[in-house]
């Protein structure tokens, strides 16, 4: 994708912390509730807290007095203090800690603690609760009709459902937003915000124009209002939209100034973000040792905080680049990282459903003890049927994992048979087309320099071995294709009635020049108005491959007989070569995935992957395949076909 998905970042902006407040450590000592120092390391927190603009509401002397609500005061802070530090576990835990023990009746702290628990969730990629307590703040809003707020609260939930790819409904709810935002001229902060997440969904939705309306709007209103850092979001963004229309220069220009401001406010999500626009610009320009640069250290950077969600993104953009450069080793290395960073989410979200089903079930059973100890004999009924809501859970956690472990399993299975496929199609690529290439340069390489120098009759020989050599190389690439092809799920078998005498003919006719060369004559008994019920291009492969084979391991001046015989409704079609035949090793590998590649009797080369794609080819279409060899005296193929009336 050409543009970020979190924008979370737009939510909460970095401050710069001062230089003589140790935090942690007060922290670290509050935490350790020694008495006498607590209400004085409470208040040194919470004053670094007030003049670091970590609160959204101001703080009464009320709350400074009251324990309770200073513990609140000190963990609010403390959870946007590790929020800003990128340290989101820990800035979870605190948020946590603060939401109990804030009155009930102080709507807008629990709003505010539901915002800070809503941005801290959507950069750890759980877009479930982030939703759950965006939909509590809106909430709150309409209970006390504050716009400001429900225009915050709807903000969110259009940023989590662009991150969930729900692009109408985030439209809908940042629309209503923006609406909020300029019937209160007076503060163009959180309109720019709005129309910086407009932006985003558009050129989701594949509309860049009108996106570029809207960001250039935020821009020129943050400028108009000072503000350095969202400057650097707005640059941000409209480097999304040169991307999408390619305008690699004009990027590269709008990254470079954003991400100067990125680091003067230490905001490493959005560097981050800019890192990866760097990367995709310098690609699109052909600048891959710079793109590297810029992917790499993007990558460094999210390793370090742990943000994941952004990381397998980078990490499969770098697969990409590796791959375009030919730099086949490294595009596999970041194609494993990225699937693997990409599955470890997926495991996180499986862990939390597990996790949801524990405390559910803890829950109740402590429930169930206390209302045992009460009404034990009153209401045995109850009892029995909360045990049997226990063993529900029960049971539904119990399929949980075992899903989770049998997808797991066919996850990795499929990886495996991908990554053999992928080695296979690299070994195929880096050595058996290489040589033949590498052949027919060197002629051509000496027909050039020589030209004038070299016969008529050699010249005549030098262009038939170059043509048997680029047949020989075309026939390599097609089982290759097709091979591929029927691999990854994109051949489908559609039958249909054909005639199976003049398809056989076809294929003898493509390989005639090639046994005419070696001498190797043909005989058909077919009979006529021979009909069979098959895929014609499934049939014109098998056959290709099955004849092309004969006459690549036929010796010369011997004969290639092709039969059918009608058998159980079946017709079963028969190719006979009297050439080298194959040992007992090689029967054993020959229709296995393992690449066994030999040379014909004049020095054919082939893939190896001929008769597996035969056998695979005949068992999609239901059918059978089987052969007979014995050394030095030829090899008897036999495949059966549906017959047609």
């Amino acid at each position: 994708m050409r543009f970020k998905l979190y924008l979370i970042s737009l939510c909460l902006t970095p401050i710069p912390l001062l230089a003589d407040v140790n935090v942690d450590s007060l922290i670290t000592l509050y935490e350790q509730n020694n008495p006498p120092q607590h209400s004085t390391i409470a208040q040194q927190l919470i004053d670094y807290f007030i003049q670091e603009d970590f609160y959204d509401y101001p703080v009464t002397p009320k709350f400074l007095k009251n324990k309770d609500l200073s513990h609140m005061l000190v963990y609010l802070g403390t959870a946007n203090y590790y929020y800003y530090e990128n340290r989101f576990s820990v800035a979870h835990q605190y948020a946590e800690k603060a939401l109990p023990i804030i009155p009930k009746d102080s709507l807008r702290w629990i709003a505010h603690c539901y915002q800070l628990l809503d941005v801290i969730s959507q950069r750890q990629g759980n877009f479930n609760s982030a939703l759950d307590y965006a939909q509590k703040r809106l909430d709150i809003a309409e209970k006390l009709h504050d716009n400001t707020l429900k225009s915050s609260a709807l903000n969110s939930m259009a940023t989590i459902n662009l991150s969930t790819e729900h692009y109408d409904e985030a439209l809908q709810y940042i629309d209503e937003a923006i609406q909020i935002e300029r019937s209160m001229p007076q503060d163009t902060r959180a309109l720019c915000i709005r129309l910086g997440i407009k932006c985003e969904i558009l050129m989701c939705m594949h509309r860049p124009e009108e996106a570029l309306v809207y960001i250039d709007e935020a821009l020129k209103l943050d400028k108009a209002a000072g503000r350095i850092d969202k400057q650097g979001i707005r640059l941000s963004q409209k480097a999304d939209i040169l991307l999408e229309q390619q305008k690699w220069s004009e990027c590269r220009q709008i990254c470079l100034e954003a991400m100067k401001i990125f680091k003067e406010n230490r905001q490493t999500v959005d560097r981050i973000i800019t890192l990866k626009q760097l990367g995709m610009c310098e690609m699109g320009d052909h600048h891959y040792s710079k793109a590297e640069e810029y992917l790499l250290e993007g990558e460094r950077l999210c390793q370090e905080i742990g943000f994941n969600p952004l990381l397998w993104r980078i990490q499969n953009q770098l697969y990409q680049l590796y791959k375009k450069t030919n730099q086949l080793d490294k595009a596999v290395n970041y194609l494993e990282k990225s699937t693997s960073v990409k599955d470890s989410l997926n495991n996180e979200r499986y862990q939390q459903l597990v996790s949801e089903y524990q405390v559910v079930y803890q829950t109740k059973e402590k429930e169930d003890k206390i209302f045992q100890q009460q009404q034990i004999i009153k209401h045995r009924f109850v009892i029995v049927l909360l045990l049997a809501i226990l063993l529900a859970l029960l049971i539904i956690l119990a399929l949980i994992t075992f899903k989770i472990a049998r997808n797991r399993k066919k996850r990795t299975q499929h990886l495996e048979e991908t990554n053999h496929i992928k080695d296979q199609i690299f070994s195929i690529i880096s050595h058996d087309l290489k040589n033949p290439v590498r052949a027919q340069k060197q002629v051509l390489d000496y027909m050039c320099d020589h030209y004038d120098e070299i016969s008529a009759q050699d010249k005549q020989k030098q262009i038939v071995a170059l043509k048997q050599s680029n047949d020989l190389l075309s026939s390599l690439l097609t089982n290759l294709l097709d091979w591929t092809s029927l691999e990854f799920g994109k051949l489908s078998y559609k039958p249909i009635r054909v005639d199976l005498v003049s398809v056989v003919r076809e294929a003898l006719r493509k390989v005639q020049t090639i046994a005419n060369n070696k001498h190797v004559t043909f005989s058909t008994a077919i009979p006529s108005n021979t009909f069979v019920l098959m895929d014609i291009n499934f049939l014109e492969i098998i056959l290709n491959n099955l004849i092309s084979n004969a006459v690549k391991f036929s010796y010369n001046n011997s004969n290639v007989e092709i039969e059918s015989e009608e058998a159980d409704g079946k017709i079963l079609l028969k190719v006979i070569d009297h050439g080298v035949g194959m040992d007992e090793e090689e029967k054993q590998l020959i229709f296995k995935k393992e690449k066994i590649s030999k040379c014909g009797t004049s020095g054919e080369v082939g893939t190896g992957i001929g008769l597996l794609l035969c056998k695979e080819l005949v068992q999609k279409s239901n059918n059978q395949i089987s052969f007979t060899s014995e050394l030095n005296k030829g090899t008897t193929v036999v495949f059966s076909l549906n017959k047609s009336l």
